[in-house]
């Protein structure tokens, strides 16, 4: 990377995209300050403390599923060519133009009762609608891509030949795969993972149709962003200010906590790597 030279260019771009980074921060500042005199009540409001866990549970399983599903898909993306490899494509990028109230549409038409594998859940008395398990469907159509994207690139990066010369030596193609592949990706999984889990945490839209209440337990539960809404809608915009600013902290503090100790954990091994 080149080191940052000054000069009349390079100051007029960090000025234009210093201005983009303050429209980011901006709102985010404002927010914490008009919710942090009301951050510790919310907080410790048990319906807000339910709602924070069912979208911590949800966003969870939506990032194992990136991983489960979203890894053997990257390297097939990343390894080979097909026909019909730019439909896939397509296919993978397709949850993030889709209007999320409309991806929520579609889960609950695609598992009522009487439409397409709906009878079949019905059958097994697996319901979608208003569930765990719905919700966790929505987050994860709308944040899986992300994961994908990320994994797909990290494998394209690596030398096919690495994986060429272990099956010369008699390696299987799955061996060569946990061996070779799998060790040199895996801050890139985890990156990606930790990417989808914030972007299914940040999901309402979505869940507005699909799960707007969910059991948990025996007590019927607002995901966190619903939770906000209804916050807004029944009292305003600063009581909507207070359980954001106490929702923000949270997720920020997972997310980074998150990102500082892959960072730390790479850090580690380079220093290793440095001593041997």
């Amino acid at each position: 990377m080149a080191r940052l030279r000054l000069n009349l260019f390079i100051v007029l771009f960090v000025i234009i995209g210093g201005l983009l980074l303050l429209f980011f921060s901006y709102p985010i500042a404002v927010l914490l300050l008009v919710g942090s005199s009301g951050l510790e009540e919310a907080l410790r409001v048990r319906s807000f403390e339910l709602a924070l866990l069912v979208t911590i549970i949800t966003s969870t399983i939506a990032a194992v599923a990136s991983v489960i599903f979203g890894v053997p898909l990257a390297y097939i993306m990343s390894r080979y060519n097909f026909r019909g490899k730019s439909l896939v494509e397509s296919l993978i990028d397709l949850p993030i133009a889709i209007p999320h109230i409309i991806v929520g549409v579609m889960i609950v038409l695609a598992f009522s009762w009487y439409v397409g594998l709906g009878p079949i859940f019905h059958r097994l008395h697996i319901n979608v609608v208003d569930t765990i398990l719905g919700a966790a469907m929505a987050v994860t159509y709308v944040s899986a891509t992300y994961s994908v994207r990320v994994v797909e690139s990290a494998i394209s990066m690596l030398d096919p030949e690495l994986e060429l010369t272990a099956m010369s030596l008699g390696a299987s193609r799955a061996r060569t795969f946990i061996s070779v592949v799998l060790p040199k990706i895996k801050r890139s999984i985890a990156g990606g993972a930790l990417t989808s889990w914030a972007r299914a945490a940040s999901e309402a839209g979505a869940l507005f149709i699909v799960a707007y209440e969910v059991y948990l337990g025996k007590s019927l539960v607002y995901p966190a962003p619903v939770a906000i809404y209804e916050a807004y809608v029944g009292i305003g915009i600063i009581e909507a200010a207070k359980f954001s600013a106490a929702m923000l902290v949270v997720v920020l503090g997972i997310f980074v906590l998150a990102r500082i100790l892959l960072e730390a954990r790479r850090g580690s091994r380079a220093g290793l790597g440095a001593q041997a």
